[in-house]
């Protein structure tokens, strides 16, 4: 009985090695699975910092972002073809994002100055600009034009670190100067007299105006100053700016930036 409980042992054994020596045979005759395709390459964000307080340029509108600068980072978006992210940023914060990797591209209606070209690359310019006074409606029968304005002891409001900044300070000696951190900080101010009349650029009294009819007047000409605006860059970004550049060269052969523009102002003219 041993002997042949032994024997039928031995022949199940070598069986079993010999099923599993076929199946190993099939699966070493089996091709490999391809590997897997590589992952698409993801497209970076344009992020674009903008500043809230700078109607028409750029503004918050219910729950939407909109202006001629949101307008022009949007269509960008679609020509570099790549997702666009706007961020709202104070105007103290503009500069420092940027430089600081945080965002890519300014536009916010900056002025294109020689201080700032220190620090900041810009694109070529877009459109005219230049700084204007917006006064109580009281008042504005006795100052007719900006430069009249200036020129009387009236208490004059500015945001801090603008070209309305600088200006004031080295041109205004006659009245008191309140420096703010946003224009609509100033025309908080302005509004119930805490201050007379508030300094930007003509296209921001211009809306502001129209904000508050009846309460605030425009004194638009002349210009206080000529100025240019244009989108800012980190000096290294040069790639960067030139396809900007490129685009905003094409839309003003197309008519897209006079037609933004007017959108938003309807009495001014794009560069």
């Amino acid at each position: 009985m041993f002997m042949i409980d032994r024997a039928r042992g031995v022949r199940t054994v070598a069986a079993v090695l010999t099923l599993t020596l076929v199946l190993a045979g099939c699966a070493s005759s089996r091709p490999e699975a391809p590997p897997p395709p590589p992952p698409k390459p993801t497209v970076p964000e344009l992020r674009v910092g903008v500043t809230l307080d700078s109607p028409p340029f750029a503004m918050r509108q219910g729950m939407e972002m909109q202006g001629i600068e949101v307008d022009f980072a949007m269509r960008l978006s679609s020509v570099l073809r790549r997702p666009l992210r706007v961020i709202a940023l104070t105007w103290a914060e503009l500069i420092p994002a940027l430089l600081d990797g945080q965002i890519d591209i300014i536009m916010s209606g900056m002025t294109i100055t020689r201080l700032r070209s220190m620090r900041v690359s810009f694109s070529d310019p877009y459109m005219d600009s230049g700084l204007s006074v917006l006064i109580r409606a009281n008042l504005a029968s006795s100052y007719p034009t900006p430069a009249e304005a200036l020129g009387g002891s009236l208490r004059v409001g500015v945001t801090r670190g603008t070209t309305a900044d600088t200006f004031i300070n080295e041109n205004y000696r006659s009245g008191q100067v309140f420096p703010y951190l946003s224009n609509s900080d100033g025309v908080a101010d302005l509004v119930p007299g805490r201050i007379d009349a508030f300094v930007t650029d003509a296209p921001i009294v211009a809306w502001f105006a129209s904000a508050h009819d009846g309460q605030l007047v425009p004194l638009i000409r002349p210009l206080l100053t000529q100025e240019q605006l244009g989108w800012g860059f980190r000096p290294q970004d040069d790639v960067l700016r030139q396809a900007a550049n490129d685009a905003l060269a094409s839309w003003k052969a197309e008519g897209f930036v006079e037609r933004t523009i007017k959108r938003w102002i309807p009495l001014y003219k794009a560069r």
